[in-house]
């Protein structure tokens, strides 16, 4: 993901405070390579590091090294996008005007299921992520749809409602690398604003400067028509902007929902460079020699030796006392049940448990899906009507609803077999309902009819 916050100075509030929990989901979420380069940010070194003028950086180098950052925080983000596009959105209605925005969302060309995971990979990573829908770049006629741009939190730099919570005030960062010099090959960051805002008519105008620019630029000028976005000519009426948190689409900042998770992965990052240098340190026991005398360091290992003819010489192995390794072994796994209870995972199916058993256990496993799967829906049917205000479509006809059956836990032979029993025995159910059951926990991946066309074409049983 990698999108650091701006140290600009004209951050929102909020923003200042939150950046440092993003930044930690951001290194959890990377992995191993990030956390470790990252260094004393998430490993402090010990005293005896600290106190070696001279070694202590190697040490701790190798102490680094030694430890293993077991990524729970990813894998519980990838387990949670599985169960939320385990099947497509449940309604996608357009009006033919826009019908062009469910296989090609984004100006990026994604589809609004593509960019519907991509949003909901930066609520559970961040707990926030903000889209802007412009025109197509490269489509001035009159039946261009605009597209969404998605930004993550880094990129969202300042915002302002109204009395009325309309927003009516966006800073958005849009820095990046450029193409620059005479042949174009050299790369340069450029940093880029986006600001948007209303006029006195409630009318959105959107300009493009640098932070240089934006410092100097006076709210009260009057904007020329340059500025104003249009869709065949057409001006928005507001911001066409929405923010995505993990349980709402408030433009205030909401905690990342798996950030207890990530301080978990840190600290059995740190405990496990611990454990790892004690089991290091046992392992290696330290020469002593009592009346050699040796011109240089002793050659040590099979077939080497050290030899003096003094009769009081004296050499052993010190060795490290291990106690202490059982109590940092418990204190570890603890750690990893603690991540694992914070993770989510809906493969631990009972065969023997009930029904409504697992449907409460389903229930409350799945509560944080569900408020970020309404959070995306709220934000994206906001979306998607100003959209249609914009192009002049009724917004009333565009309806999103997004997949919210996370019970889906498979289901054995044994109940397959009890509910056609019960159909046969006068349950009122029809085939096509059973097959649709059958088909949400993965016994077919075909729809009705094309399975009872494939069971016509069988040959018969012998």
């Amino acid at each position: 993901m990698k999108n650091r916050p701006g140290r600009y100075g004209n951050e929102n509030s909020q923003y200042s405070y939150a950046a440092k929990d993003w930044i930690l989901c951001d290194d959890c979420y990377a992995g191993e390579r990030e956390i470790k380069q990252r260094g004393e940010i998430y490993l402090p070194r010990t005293e005896g590091q600290m106190a070696d003028s001279r070694f202590g950086t190697q040490r701790y180098d190798a102490y680094r090294n030694r430890a293993v950052y077991f990524n729970y925080f990813a894998t519980a983000v990838s387990s949670m996008l599985g169960i939320l596009h385990s099947e497509p959105p449940e309604a996608v209605e357009l009006p033919e005007r826009l019908a062009v925005l469910e296989t090609s969302f984004s100006n990026t060309d994604e589809s609004l299921q593509e960019t519907l995971r991509n949003i909901n990979t930066r609520q559970l990573v961040y707990g926030r992520c903000g889209v802007l829908m412009d025109p197509p770049l490269n489509d001035p006629s009159p039946q261009a749809v605009p597209r969404a741009n998605v930004y993550p939190p880094h990129r969202i730099l300042d915002w302002e409602t109204g009395e009325d919570h309309q927003l009516r005030f966006l800073l958005l960062d849009e820095s990046g690398e450029q193409r620059t010099g005479d042949s174009m090959r050299k790369r340069e960051f450029v940093p880029k604003f986006r600001l948007c805002g209303l006029d006195d008519n409630g009318e959105y105008w959107s300009l493009t400067m640098t932070p240089e620019e934006y410092q100097i630029f006076d709210f009260r000028e009057r904007l020329p028509d340059q500025v104003y976005p249009l869709i065949a000519g057409r001006r928005c009426c507001g911001i066409p902007f929405a923010f995505f948190n993990a349980s709402d689409t408030s433009p205030e900042i909401r905690k990342p929902p798996l950030l207890p998770l990530a301080d978990i992965c840190l600290a059995i990052y740190r405990a496990e460079a611990d454990y790892r240098h004690a089991l290091f340190m046992q392992a290696q026991s330290t020469l002593f020699l009592k009346g050699f005398s040796l011109d240089g360091p002793p050659m040590m290992g099979a077939g080497n030796y050290i030899h003096t003819e003094e009769s009081t010489a004296e050499g052993r192995f010190l060795e490290v006392s291990g106690a202490g390794l059982s109590e940092m072994r418990l204190a570890l796994n603890d750690l990893h049940d603690r991540a694992k209870s914070l993770g989510i995972s809906l493969s631990e199916y009972n065969y023997a448990e009930s029904g409504e058993a697992l449907k409460t256990r389903m229930s409350i496993k799945t509560t944080m899906l569900r408020t970020i799967a309404s959070a995306a829906e709220a934000g994206i049917n906001s979306l998607l009507r100003k959209t249609a205000e914009w192009c002049g479509e009724d917004p009333e006809k565009c309806i999103f609803r997004p997949n919210t059956d996370f019970s889906s836990t498979g289901a054995s032979a044994s109940e397959v077999a009890q509910l056609w029993s019960a159909k046969t025995a006068g349950l009122p159910i029809s085939g096509r309902s059973i097959h649709e059951w059958l088909r949400k926990n993965d016994f077919t991946d075909r729809s009705y009819d094309d399975e009872l066309k494939e069971m016509t074409a069988e040959p018969e049983q012998i």
